[in-house]
Formats: structure tokens, C-alpha cells, sequence
């Protein structure tokens, strides 16, 4: 009716009310009616999310491991972001633009470059086994990170599910393994 509409955002999600290129009201979970035509409104979501993923990287050794887990992240500065990315929407709530979803990408990213740098300066049987070093080491990082700190982004946690090497490479590491303990029971005999 008119252009009226009103807009009604959850507690995780940070809103911004522009007009006439001024901003009329900001906050988490507000409810408002506004003006479509000359209004202009931005939706950052502030909730934690979890970012799946898998690397695929080469170890110390040249040998590839694949590392698969899930990275829980927020938004912790929402006007930040909203200055850097564009989280306008449309009269149908959706994103003007790609930038939103590139935002799990970036942080992705970071996450890689780390995992990259830690795995390529330790040989493939201590990647297996050092999980909990991996982990710190890129949540360290993350939490320093320059890229993520402009953008107001927060990493809350990292968890890796799995630490698989190449078949062929596992294959030989269970046959090496089996070897060693052949020997320790022939040993003890």
C-alpha cells in the first residue's frame, strides 16, 4: 500500500535504516515501518555459523593429506562489515549482491593459508597423529589474522573431523605399522 512495508528482523540480526542517504534508526532485532522507495535497508546476520571444509594440502614430506572439519564463526562487528561488504536487500528480503555469501570464502581462506603453512613445514606422519597442535596453530592465527579483524569477523572454534592421507600412502602406513608389531611379537616370543 503506498510503498509502506514493515520489516521485522530476528535478535541475531543486525539492521541499518537508511534514507535520503542518512541513517534513521540501527540495531539487533528491530521492527519498523519504513518507506520502500526512498529507503535503503542492510541486514547483517550477527548469529554464529559453522563453515564446513575440506583442504587438500601436501606435507614436509610431499606426501598429500586431506583435512576435513568445521570452523564456527560470527560477525562481531556488524557495522564494520556493512562499511567493507554490501548487505543491502531487495523489496523481497534477499541480498543485492554476491558479498554476503563470499564472507564464509574469506574466512575459508585464512583458515587454508594457515593449514598450508602448517603442513608443509611437518612430515606426514606427525600431521596424522598432531591434531590438537594443527587446530591451535590455525586458531592462533586466525585470531590474529589482519584480513578477518577488518572485516569485524570473530573465529569461536575449529574442529577437524578427519586427517586422511593419500589410499596409497594409508595403505602403506598400515602395512609399515603391522610390520613393527610383527616384529615386537616375535620379539617377545
Amino acid at each position: 500500500m503506498l510503498g509502506i512495508r514493515y520489516l521485522k528482523s530476528e535478535p541475531t540480526t543486525y539492521v541499518q535504516h537508511y534514507c535520503g542517504g542518512k541513517g534513521r534508526r540501527e540495531g539487533a532485532g528491530l521492527s519498523f515501518f519504513y518507506f520502500a522507495p526512498t529507503a535503503v535497508i542492510v541486514k547483517v546476520p550477527v548469529g554464529s555459523r559453522d563453515i564446513p571444509f575440506i583442504f587438500n594440502e601436501v606435507t614436509a614430506d610431499f606426501q598429500e593429506v586431506s583435512l576435513q572439519g568445521t570452523l564456527t564463526a560470527r560477525i562481531q562487528d556488524a557495522r564494520k562489515i556493512a562499511t567493507l561488504l554490501d548487505y543491502s536487500i531487495d523489496a523481497q528480503g534477499r541480498f543485492k549482491s554476491e558479498d554476503p555469501l563470499k564472507l564464509d570464502e574469506r574466512i575459508i581462506q585464512q583458515a587454508q593459508l594457515l593449514a598450508r603453512t602448517y603442513t608443509q613445514e611437518h612430515p606426514l606422519r606427525e600431521v596424522l597423529v598432531n591434531s590438537d597442535t594443527l587446530i591451535s596453530t590455525i586458531q592462533t592465527g586466525l585470531a590474529s589474522s589482519q584480513p578477518l579483524q577488518m572485516l569485524g569477523v570473530e573465529v569461536l572454534g575449529l574442529s577437524i573431523a578427519a586427517i586422511k592421507p593419500s589410499p596409497d600412502m594409508a595403505k602403506a602406513l598400515q602395512a609399515s605399522a603391522r610390520e613393527e608389531l610383527l616384529r615386537q611379537a616375535d620379539e617377545a616370543i
